[in-house]
């Protein structure tokens, strides 16, 4: 991208029509007084110390190299991972310890009403 370009900022809020003059977010020039398209352009050196910040690799999207590139290494840390068969339950089915005492009580009630009838 060039120096100065960006892409249109949409706005949804007021209208889904492309044609319609609210779909793009606009603002007034202070030296002309003209309607501006505004323009959502990127700051990649705020970017990478972002994710410096937040220590995970910053990837321009853009650039496709760089995707595979990244692609390539979580799949070869995923290759180079070891993993166990271990099984480790955190969930345990206990319904059953309700339901029987559930069943027992709805017989109990069927059986009374028949009676009343």
């Amino acid at each position: 991208m060039a120096l100065g370009t960006g892409g249109k900022m949409v706005s949804s809020t007021y209208s889904d029509d492309p044609n319609s003059d609210y779909y793009y977010i606009y603002y007034y020039d202070e030296n002309t007084s003209q309607k501006v398209t505004a323009l959502s352009k990127i700051d990649e050196k705020n970017l990478k110390q972002i994710a410096t910040d937040l220590k995970i690799d910053y990837i321009q999207m853009s650039k496709t190299s760089n995707i595979d590139y990244k692609l390539n290494s979580i799949k070869q840390q995923n290759y180079n991972s070891q993993t166990t068969e271990e099984k480790i339950s955190s969930y345990q089915d206990i319904y059953y310890y309700f339901a029987i005492p559930l069943v027992i009580l709805l017989i109990v009630d069927f059986v009374l009403k028949k009676r009343r009838m």
